[in-house]
Formats: structure tokens, C-alpha cells, sequence
């Protein structure tokens, strides 16, 4: 890796990312505008963490990283918040390629769980951390506007920082290291500067059927299964949840379950018993 010449000392930034939504992109940018005294702490497995939001070693580490997995981590007006987020298919692709590395199941029906259980804690990332009054206040940067303009998303970013200088981030965008998450590899891209966003349509569970719910997605499978549960009894069957999923509402779900005859049939039965 090649550093920049280095500029000032930056105020330490909490990050908080929804994963694979350029986290390392954007520390690897930073590394290279601010040369070898931008420390930083990756929190999960780092040597030497001190495990704490926020750092317990603030200003001897400048960047720390966080995905905020249990929705605890303060959320301090003190400090300053580089808040990643990433649109929720093309997380959930990326997302899913990392669960394989763990040992999951490589095929539609396997991808389509996990989309649906994934979109539990992205909502509720987004609730949290992108649309909420505190969030407001903060620097929010999209992993879209990372990729299809590096130069005005890190412009955004280096203000949590100090004041950009628009030569050393042009050059930071055109060295920064790359990397390719693909069927249970990551592979390295040295020096290959900010490349293209990764195209959904090419992944190889793809289905415009299916990611068009993806695309829709309001409800979690947990409120879905809660209204079946009470007016049938049952689950929602797995075949169905990520259509049930993108339902506009609950109370639309609902009449939907309210106007179907498996209801009814189990209504009528129920007044037999």
C-alpha cells in the first residue's frame, strides 16, 4: 500500500456501518489521505481493542469501526458519526457470500432464508441509524454514492475529519486497494483504485421475481409469522414469506389472512370445537 504525504492529525470518528457497505472501501481512502498516523481499530478480533464504544483509547485512535449487531451502541452527541449504509439486495448478495464462508448452503432456497432473516437487522439498522433524529446530525454516506462518486462521498466523509485537499483525495481514489467477495472468496484487488458497483442480475440465485421483493421489502418475518400465528395457527410458509414480506403494511396483511378461506375454514372449525 502507498501513503500520501500526511496532513494535520484527524479528531477521532466513530464508524458505524451496516456490513458490506464500504466500511474497509472508505478506511483504506482515509489510510491513504492521511498517511500512517491515521489509527485505526476494526473492533471485531482487532488485537489490543478495548472492546468499547466509544474508544477508550480516542485520539490515539483515530477510526474505529462498529456494525452495531444489538442495537447498543450510545449514540453520543459528543461525538462525531461516519454512518455507512448500503441498499438492501446488493448487501444481502454480498452479505450471503461471507455466510457461505461459514458454512451455509449454497442455493436459492438457502439465499432466500437468509435475505428474509437479514431484513430483520437492516431495518432496523436504517430505523436506528440512517432515518433517526440522531442521524440527522451526523455524516450518513451510502455505499452507492461511495462507488459512483468517491470524490464527493469522501469529500462528505474527510469533513468528519478536517478539511479535504482535493489533489490527495483524487490520488487516494486511484490507488486505494480493491477487493472481490464471490463464492466464498475474498480476493484482493491491489491499487485498483474505486471500482464498479456489483450487478445483482449477475449473481447466480438471481431471479427478477424474487429480487423484485427484495426491492419491496416492509415487514419482517417475525411480524408476518406473529399475524399468522394468531388468526391461523401456523407459520407463514417459507415459500411465501419474502412475497408476504413486501406486503405494504400489517393492517394490508391482515385483511388479506381476514379475507382468505383458510381463516374461515378455521373460524367455523373453531366454533365446532
Amino acid at each position: 500500500m502507498m501513503f500520501l504525504r500526511s496532513r494535520g492529525h484527524p479528531p477521532y470518528v466513530i464508524g458505524v456501518s451496516w456490513p458490506r457497505s464500504g466500511h474497509h472501501l472508505l478506511a483504506r481512502l482515509l489510510r491513504l489521505y492521511y498517511g500512517p498516523i491515521f489509527t485505526y481499530c476494526g473492533f471485531y478480533g482487532q488485537t489490543e481493542c478495548c472492546g468499547q464504544v466509544p474508544c477508550t483509547r480516542a485520539g490515539a485512535i483515530r477510526y474505529s469501526k462498529n456494525h452495531d449487531f444489538d442495537g447498543a451502541v450510545p449514540q453520543d452527541g459528543a461525538h462525531r458519526y461516519l454512518i455507512q449504509t448500503r441498499a438492501f439486495a446488493p448487501s444481502v448478495v454480498s452479505n450471503f457470500e461471507l455466510y457461505l464462508r461459514e458454512g451455509g448452503s449454497d442455493d436459492a432456497p438457502s439465499f432466500a432464508r437468509f435475505a428474509s432473516a437479514q431484513f430483520t437487522a437492516w431495518r432496523a439498522f436504517q430505523d436506528r441509524w440512517v432515518y433517526s433524529d440522531f442521524a440527522q446530525s451526523q455524516t450518513v454516506i451510502p455505499y452507492e454514492a461511495l462507488i459512483h462518486d468517491p470524490a464527493l462521498a469522501m469529500t462528505y466523509a474527510l469533513s468528519s475529519f478536517g478539511d479535504p485537499d482535493p489533489s490527495r483525495l483524487r490520488r487516494a481514489i486511484a490507488w486505494v486497494d480493491g477487493e472481490e467477495v464471490a463464492q466464498r472468496r475474498i480476493t484482493p484487488r491491489p491499487g485498483s483504485g474505486v471500482h464498479p458497483p456489483r450487478d445483482v442480475t449477475q449473481f447466480r440465485h438471481y431471479d427478477a421475481k424474487l429480487f423484485g421483493y427484495l426491492d419491496k421489502l416492509r415487514l419482517t418475518r417475525q411480524e408476518v409469522n406473529r399475524l399468522f400465528r394468531h388468526h391461523l395457527g401456523r407459520d407463514a410458509a417459507e415459500a411465501n414469506m419474502l412475497a408476504l414480506q413486501a406486503s405494504p403494511s400489517l393492517d394490508t396483511l391482515e385483511r388479506m389472512i381476514l379475507g382468505s378461506s383458510e381463516y374461515t375454514t378455521r373460524r367455523r372449525t373453531l366454533r365446532v370445537v
